[in-house]
């Protein structure tokens, strides 16, 4: 494999740990990346054009699950740690696994181009010396979706003479000090950034035009909510979701607006003769007339907002709720969408980023549902987070593009070369699902290249090789999931470009990285499971009642011959990683709590 040479562009989550999975299967491969630091948007940058992390910013996964699957998180990191202690851990995971050689800082890939002879792909960047075009024959995209930054329409900016600004340029709150400050959607940046404004300006406002499903990182007892949810629960409500997925949508959210309810009792200033059913009631009401962040968005089209300290602030008068932005309407004033004019001296717009694939001008995008297939060069791009607060009128009417993209990942004429890992939007920590996309890529180009070789071994009753299907087989997928994407957008525009359908997605991906895990245990109502359960009780305990993590993705030997994309190395760590998360780090907190 070192003689095939593949490129990684960006060093986020997803390509960093496709550097190191690449790497680990023998290909010859080196990232790019335009900061000076591994970590993406959580290695903070005061640079206004580059998306960051607010060092006030805690992450909304747990330790006890979003640690990559061979490199345990630190046991003095706290539960929920701040950014800069997950920029930290990213810089250490490269150090660890000897990346920073295989990695050039400082570089800027402007596009990825098929070069005239049809054998390789230029890649052009921009660093310290000027442009260049490497050659590489294969290219993993691992930057973020967020970049470009996306705006609503406003036909009178020339009026307002206040600060207008989108929150990928915010990064502190002193240009703001006792100011008045509309603050632009309700999403996890827009409540980030209110609470980082609530004790510097004079007024704050939070305006948006639908609710947002918001709930806190802990249970009522203390635990972390994202720990209480095994690998057996989530198969079977992938399981659901793809066989009854109206049930499980209206239980989904049912289950997440009464969490949502009662996490607004704990803020509550509750008279001692009340009881719980009047505190919830009193809360519901909260939620729904007062705050407005009921009816939300369904669980089924997005993730909820993660918030521990904005429902407080609310309850403090700190942050204003307001109907959404629709227009400036004079030197300090803003038009709000139910008519009123508000005061402010600042607008910050948290209204998302649009997914720009003009990177790889070849990309082809639409071609189901009645639109024409054309490509990233002709200037398509797709639509993400917080749409919600764009105004209606010919934006929200617009149809979103769809890159075609094979399990969310691989462009089927493209897919023995190109892999994309930003486009996803995954229900699990998208980190460790870009570990998995990234350990899956690895197997699949692996396997490719012996068939192409003539190097591919057989061998009777052995793994088989994680072979990628037809390129027929690969477009109908994908229309198949244009056509499900696009008849949910009709109903609701609120639905994440690239959301994933996860009964399907994770059976084949963790089946082509070789991890073993659904040959080993499924859903409760599977067989599968039975026999680990006889053989090892306590891994089955661990894995069919413990928190969900990565660390099983390197439990089971699937390759004992190392046979080029036949499975993934295991980790012998891997036991003891998952036993410290389940046993020691999982219990200690919960005994604090």
């Amino acid at each position: 494999m070192d003689n095939i040479k593949i490129a990684v562009v960006g060093l986020g989550a997803a390509g960093l740990t496709a550097l190191k999975t690449l790497r680990e299967e023998g290909f010859d491969t080196v990232a790019f990346e335009r900061r000076d630091k591994v970590g993406g948007l959580w290695s903070f940058s005061d640079k206004p054009d580059f998306t960051s992390a607010l060092n006030e910013t805690y992450c909304n996964v747990s330790k006890f699950v979003f640690g990559f699957s061979d490199y345990p998180v630190a046991k003095d990191c706290p539960p929920y740690p701040t950014s800069p202690q997950i920029a930290e851990y990213f810089d250490s995971y490269a150090s660890h696994f000897n990346l920073h050689g295989h990695i050039r800082f400082n570089t800027t890939v402007r596009r990825v181009t098929r070069n005239v002879p049809n054998s390789t792909w230029d890649v052009h960047i921009t660093d310290s010396d000027g442009d260049a075009i490497l050659s590489f024959d294969k290219v993993v995209f691992g930057n973020g979706g967020e970049s470009l930054p996306l705006w609503p329409p406003m036909p009178n900016r020339e009026k307002f003479k206040g600060i207008v600004m989108h929150s990928q340029a915010y990064k502190t709150p002193d240009p703001f000090r006792n100011k008045r400050v509309l603050v632009v959607g309700i999403g996890n940046t827009a409540c980030e950034i209110s609470l980082a404004l609530r004790k510097h300006a004079s007024k704050l406002y939070q305006g948006y035009r639908r609710g947002r499903l918001m709930v806190s990182r802990y249970q009522d007892d203390g635990i972390p909510m994202d720990t209480q949810f095994p690998w057996p629960t989530v198969r079977l409500k992938y399981l659901l979701d793809d066989k009854i997925p109206g049930l499980m949508a209206a239980l989904a959210d049912k289950t997440i607006i009464d969490k949502m309810i009662s996490d607004v009792v704990r803020y509550e200033s509750t008279p001692p003769e009340s009881s719980r059913s009047e505190s919830l009631k009193r809360a519901g009401r909260k939620v729904r007339e007062d705050w407005r962040l009921l009816p939300a968005p369904s669980m089924a089209h997005t993730h909820p907002a993660v918030q521990e300290d904005f429902i407080p602030a609310l309850y403090e008068g700190d942050i204003i709720p307001v109907k959404g932005f629709e227009d400036f309407a004079g030197d300090y004033q803003v038009l709000l969408q139910d008519g009123e004019v508000v005061d402010v001296d600042a607008v910050i717009f948290c209204t998302g980023y649009e997914l720009d694939f003009s990177i790889m001008p070849e990309l082809e995008m639409d071609g189901a549902c009645g639109l024409p297939m054309k490509t990233a060069g002709e200037g398509l791009n797709g639509r993400s987070t917080d749409q919600d607060e764009i105004a209606e009128g010919q934006e929200r009417k617009r149809k979103p593009h769809l890159p075609r993209l094979f399990q969310m990942t691989f462009p089927p004429r493209w897919a023995s070369s190109i892999a994309f890992l930003s486009w996803m939007s995954p229900q699990e920590n998208v980190w460790n699902v870009c570990e998995l996309v990234s350990m899956a890529v690895a197997q699949i180009w692996a396997a490719e290249t012996a068939k192409a070789t003539g190097n591919q071994t057989h061998i009777d009753g052995y793994r088989s090789p994680a072979l990628l299907p037809s390129v027929d087989e690969m477009n109908a997928e994908v229309d198949a999931y244009h056509n499900w994407w696009r008849s949910e957008w009709e109903k609701d525009h609120s639905v994440r470009s690239g959301y994933v359908r996860g009964y399907s997605f994770y059976r084949f991906m963790h089946e082509a990285a070789g991890t073993g895990l659904y040959d080993n245990l499924d859903h409760m109502f599977s067989s599968r499971g039975w026999a680990l359960w006889w053989k090892d009780r306590e891994l089955w305990t661990w894995l069919a009642k413990g928190p969900m993590n990565a660390y099983s993705w390197r439990l089971f030997e699937t390759n004992p011959k190392g046979i080029p994309g036949c499975g993934r190395k295991p980790w012998p760590g891997a036991r003891k990683a998952l036993q410290e998360a389940v046993r020691s780090d999982f219990q200690v907190w919960s005994s604090l709590a």
